[in-house]
């Protein structure tokens, strides 16, 4: 009796199938279906199915994220009226996507994409894929000179984190679609803040996008803002040493645009290498006047400083949100940890687990915590509070965060420092 040889191309292809489902991500599927010619006539002749499938399991929770950023073009706020109107209508639908809207008639799940959708969404998701490489390693290699190495501090980064910081950069990107800093002049007015700012249906007014956020979700936001803010001076620098200077009209578009930003990193290697390594350093970039005045003051994004906050909490108020912070309530423990939804422990270890409505730079000057007593004690609050937001600790696993905190780098940053720092 003759045997035939078994192989993969044998096998029925409902079992093969089942091969193309256990991979894990687009860039193990892309691997896999060049290694063969009936690999590749497989997944062509189930190509939509097959790229959704491993799309869902490389994504999980982002996946709305995602698929909203595809209809979600960076805005044009020339006429004002139907740009803020826009905003409104774009938040329900991301509500609604994200299953948060509280309507009956609630449509979360949108169905299968378009091939149009799923291709722009692999194409996104390759150059999230590239920023997220690059966020880890600078900040890894940063933890290690810090004194990490070998510890959990420097592991590298474990699904859930990668998924953070991935639905951070997504998020960050919608965020910039919609403030759309290239096509604006450089102010802003309370139709602006009603469209991003309002989180309450209270008041009577529409939704603006940030209430598809909670206020850790704004944090992760301003984690990788910073990251990418710093990048982009960064690279001015380094290029303007190189004699290859980049224009504030350059500048604006690397830092509204993830494509723009990912295309000039790799167009421009030796300027790219130099930058990350001065953001590996963890020494801070040297102060220029000209960077910021011309640069970052123009086109960096206003919704997320501590000024637009400020405006948000007089002009916007959450009764719900503001009635926990004021009160000093605490957050449910149960939902504080390293799972899908769950609150992050970063932030809420850095709040004691409080409640609290500002991120970023805003967690500087919350108006229900007593000023810091002294000037001096005054700028060591921002600096503690701008090396937390620096290193994403919103964005780690506990086990990470705890390895950080005793690290010499981050000693000031223990259980509740943004709220004791000034008491």
């Amino acid at each position: 009796m003759t045997l035939e040889p078994l192989c993969l191309g044998a096998l029925p292809p409902e079992l093969f199938d089942n091969i193309f489902f256990a991979l894990d991500t687009i860039r193990d599927l892309a691997k896999f279906v060049v290694t063969a010619r009936f690999v590749h006539n497989r997944f062509k002749a189930r190509r939509q199915t097959i790229l959704f499938h491993v799309l869902q399991k490389e994504l999980g929770y982002t996946l709305p994220d995602a698929r909203f950023l595809f209809v979600f073009p960076y805005s044009d706020p020339g006429d004002a009226a139907r740009y803020h109107n826009w905003i409104h209508v774009m938040t329900g639908a991301y509500l609604d996507m994200l299953g948060r809207s509280g309507d009956q008639a609630f449509r979360g799940d949108p169905g299968p994409p378009t091939p149009k959708e799923l291709t722009a969404l692999c194409r996104t998701l390759h150059l999230i894929n590239s920023i997220t490489d690059i966020y880890a390693t600078v900040q890894l290699t940063s933890f290690d000179k810090a004194g990490g190495g070998e510890t959990p501090a420097t592991t590298p980064p474990s699904r859930l984190e990668r998924r953070r910081i991935m639905r951070a950069f997504y998020r960050r990107q919608i965020v910039s679609n919609a403030w759309a800093s290239t096509r604006r002049p450089a102010h802003w007015d309370d139709d602006d803040s009603h469209a991003f700012s309002n989180t309450s249906t209270e008041n009577g007014q529409d939704l603006g996008l940030f209430a598809a956020f909670d206020p850790w979700d704004m944090q992760q936001i301003d984690h990788v803002n910073c990251f990418i803010l710093r990048l982009c001076r960064a690279l001015v620098l380094r290029a303007a040493e190189m004699e290859a200077e980049i224009s504030p009209s350059q500048f604006g578009n690397l830092h509204a645009h993830l494509d723009h930003l990912v295309r000039y990193l790799r167009a421009h290697r030796a300027v790219a290498e130099a930058a990350v390594a001065d953001l590996q350093s963890g020494n801070p970039l040297p102060h220029d006047e000209r960077l910021e005045r011309e640069y970052v003051n123009r086109y960096e994004l206003l919704p997320l400083l501590s000024c637009w906050q400020t405006h948000r909490s007089q002009e916007f108020p959450d009764p719900v949100r503001d009635r926990q912070e004021q009160d000093g309530l605490p957050m449910d423990p149960e939902n504080v940890g390293d799972g899908p939804g769950q609150v992050p422990y970063g932030w809420s270890d850095a709040l004691r687990g409080r409640h609290i409505h500002w991120y970023g730079e805003g967690l500087r000057g919350i108006p229900w915590l007593p000023p810091c007593p002294t000037t001096e004690k005054s700028w060591a609050h921002t600096s503690v509070i701008e090396c937390w937001r620096r290193y994403g600790f919103a964005l780690w696993d506990r086990k990470r965060v705890e390895a950080l905190k005793r690290l010499s780098w981050f000693q000031a940053l223990q259980t509740g420092f943004v709220l004791d720092f000034c008491s």
